[in-house]
């Protein structure tokens, strides 16, 4: 009887740690298909996207879209982004978005609404 313990209790205690995983990468997630939209907007030079989807204090200017979309077209052609570092007291996500000629790095901070506040190109 003592042996099938051991079993389903190995069992809970591998659905709890894949439970707490997936608590973990539900903020990466949403910040990764937040930053994806963003670079796309930015990317395709839509100011009026950028604003609605940025929530932060210093929205961003119609001229900055432009000198980013240019700074990372001249990278290529978008193919993704990959988490670097996830900071979670600042809510903050660091992602390198690869290109066909290069990559650059991207870090982006989530509201406690889950919406970005801040969208950062390095």
């Amino acid at each position: 009887m003592g042996d099938a313990l051991i079993p389903r209790t190995a069992a809970l205690v591998l659905v709890a740690i894949a439970a707490l995983a997936g608590c973990a990468a539900a903020p990466q997630g949403q910040a990764q298909r937040l930053a994806t939209s963003m670079t796309r907007a930015i990317i395709g030079d839509n100011p009026t996207t950028v604003a609605h989807d940025l929530t932060g204090v210093g929205k961003i200017s119609r001229a900055e879209v432009g000198l980013l979309s240019d700074k990372l077209n001249a990278l290529g052609r978008y193919q993704g982004l990959k988490l670097l570092a996830y900071d979670a007291a600042k809510n903050e996500f660091a992602f390198q978005a690869n290109f066909t000629k290069g990559n650059a790095r991207i870090v982006v901070r989530m509201n406690n609404r889950g919406r970005l506040d801040a969208y950062r190109v390095f």
